[in-house]
């Protein structure tokens, strides 16, 4: 049908057919894939394949083709992996929140800090004693031992 379609006489037509067909079964051929893990063809011996351990599992096997102690060490790999991936979710999320709590939030005491020395900055009584409201630096008390100025604002 494509071939007279295309304006091609009957006999080649049919060759037009079997150019078609060979090249069709030639694609399904370039995409299968032979695997070590399957079955002989053609009476050709078959070569084993690694046993899966929990060090050496990347996936290729097969759910179905494991052994029970080979879905345990998936199983284990897997479970592994994801705790990691949990753990490193909570240590992120521990991170934010202090980070937030500590520096972001309204009441956090650096907030604090600020708003009392902008209340300082535009107060009449301060720029009388100190000198001009941007001229005015104030920093933190004296924290945790060795660092003497660890708040600027």
């Amino acid at each position: 049908m494509l071939c007279r379609s295309l304006g091609l006489l009957e006999p080649a037509a049919s060759a037009c057919s079997t150019v078609i067909l060979r090249s069709r079964s030639a694609s399904i051929l370039k995409n299968s894939r032979g695997y070590t893990t399957q079955s002989s063809i053609g009476g050709l011996p078959t070569t084993k394949r690694k046993q899966v351990t929990v060090v050496n599992d990347d996936g290729r096997v097969q759910w179905g083709a494991l052994s029970l102690g080979e879905k345990v060490a998936r199983t284990t790999q897997q479970t592994f992996n994801f705790g990691i991936i949990l753990a490193g979710l909570v240590l992120t999320s521990g991170v934010a929140y202090v980070l937030y709590s500590e520096v972001f939030a309204s009441d956090s005491a650096t907030n604090h800090f600020g708003r009392a020395v902008d209340l300082l900055r535009s107060d009449p009584r301060a720029t009388a004693l100190l000198g001009p409201g941007k001229q005015i630096k104030a920093y933190g008390d004296q924290h945790r031992g060795k660092w003497a100025r660890v708040r600027v604002a």
